[in-house]
Formats: structure tokens, sequence, C-alpha cells
């Protein structure tokens, strides 16, 4: 008499291909808003005159780019770093950025609107105040 064997049939699912390409996907897209940003604080650094416009692209450089180009002193930067005060003085600060490019600084307030503050980043950047 023999054993009998058993055959078991075991199958993988892969799961998570859809997934995968949405995180690509997010992934992307994190890094297109990172450079347009980054590229139109140095544009901006550009027209202003402001030295080291590639401070637009560095985290943490980006808001001492700002408040240069806004022509404020060093503590804005201080209060930049300090989380919730910095709302308010991230608004401040882009209202004089919008002053120094020649627009009214009202498009520094228009910077709350989610995606509208692509538009205004891209109008102070690349357009000329009327």
């Amino acid at each position: 008499m023999g054993a009998a064997l058993a055959q078991v049939e075991v199958t993988y699912e892969v799961s998570g291909g859809i997934s995968g390409v949405w995180i690509a996907l997010y992934v992307l897209f994190i890094i297109a808003v990172y450079l347009f940003m980054g590229f139109c604080l140095m544009k901006m650094a550009q027209k202003t005159g402001t030295p080291n416009g590639w401070f637009g692209f560095i985290p943490i450089l980006n808001f001492w780019l700002m408040v240069q180009i806004a022509q404020r002193d060093v503590l804005w930067f201080i209060l930049l770093l300090i989380p919730c005060v910095n709302i308010v003085i991230m608004i401040i600060v882009w209202m004089d950025i919008a002053a120094a490019m020649g627009f009214e600084n009202w498009w520094g307030i228009l910077m709350i609107i989610p995606i509208f503050n692509f538009y205004v980043m891209y109008k102070l950047a690349f357009t000329e105040p009327y």
C-alpha cells in the first residue's frame, strides 16, 4: 500500500497594481508642484533683483527667499517657522511680495485659496502688472 500524496494548489493574488500607479502619479504630481513653486520663486527673485533665487527650491531657505523678496527683516523669517503663527505671517509676506512685484497687495491674500494659488504664483512670476 502506498501513501496517497495530497496535491495542494497554491495561488497568489497580486493586488495593488492600480494603487501603485496612483501612488506614482501622486508622487509625480507633488514633484511637479514643488518644481513649479520653486521656479516661480526663483523668477520672482530675478525680477526683484534678490540674490540667491535658487533658494526657492530648498525647503526652509525658500521662506528666507520669500522674506527677502518681501523686503522684511529676519524676525519675519523666524515667525514663519512657528506653527499657527506662520499662517498669518505667510499671508502678510505674500502681500508684500505682490507689492514688490508691482501688483496690488490683495493678490497675496489670494494665496490662501487652494488651486487658485498656482495661478497667483504664475501671475506674480511671469506677467507684468497693469
